[in-house]
């Protein structure tokens, strides 16, 4: 990772935490982990053209791990709210030694989620933003269009923070402490009803568990 990815990283952390989520860059072993299914289908499948879609994906330590894994048809849709991160990606997918190879398959879209496009499907969705510090609105209105979005066969994956949210929810007080709750509520209810395998990551800062979702329809 260079000076300069970390410097827009922390600088946003530092003036956005409530936007970013995200208190580190993700670790390459988190983002291998959240790019696995991707992986695992290519070990398998090294034709069949794929769509992915990544939500956040910040200054692109997890879109790395998916550029890796990506054929030459496959097509990439990153959806970023943050303007910092948007106009930094936007200049890395032609300057990054993994990015630029398949920097004409990968679409930029300085937009939530809930704004993906209409009648978009995907194979593969990551959702490369922690949800830890989101409350529970924010949390649904992320996961609700990414997995409408997904093929009936088709594979998720997201990240959560471990222990952090704990020691947050522990010592947090009022209305703060009643957010952190339904936050963990509305997380629980999306991993009861689509999570099928997980996965810890403790080389990462800090340590982080990935869910996976799917199939979500028989």
């Amino acid at each position: 990772m260079s000076i300069y990815e970390r410097f827009t990283f922390f600088t946003q952390v530092r003036s956005n935490f409530e936007q970013t989520g995200a208190i580190q860059p993700s670790s390459r072993y988190l983002a291998e982990a959240m790019a696995a299914p991707l992986r695992q289908f290519r070990i398998t499948d090294a034709i069949t053209p794929v769509r992915i879609l990544e939500i956040g994906p910040g200054t692109g330590a997890i879109t790395r791990a998916i550029c890796t894994c990506m054929g030459p048809q496959d097509k990439l849709d990153c959806y970023e709210t943050n303007t910092e991160f948007v106009q930094y990606l936007g200049g890395a997918i032609h300057r990054d030694e993994v990015l630029a190879p398949v920097a004409d398959q990968i679409r930029i879209h300085h937009a939530p989620a809930q704004e993906l496009v209409q009648g978009g499907r995907f194979d593969f969705a990551i959702c490369s933003v922690p949800l830890n510090n989101f409350d529970a609105a924010t949390i649904n209105a992320i996961l609700e269009p990414m997995l409408a979005a997904v093929t009936a066969r088709g594979t998720a994956t997201l990240f959560e923070y471990i222990f952090f949210p704990t020691l947050r929810r522990a010592f947090a007080q009022g209305a703060l402490r009643t957010r952190l709750r339904e936050a963990q509520s509305e997380k629980s209810q999306w991993l009861t009803s689509c999570g099928r395998n997980s996965m810890l990551v403790l080389r990462n800062i800090p340590p982080a568990r990935v869910h996976e979702f799917g199939p979500f329809t028989s």
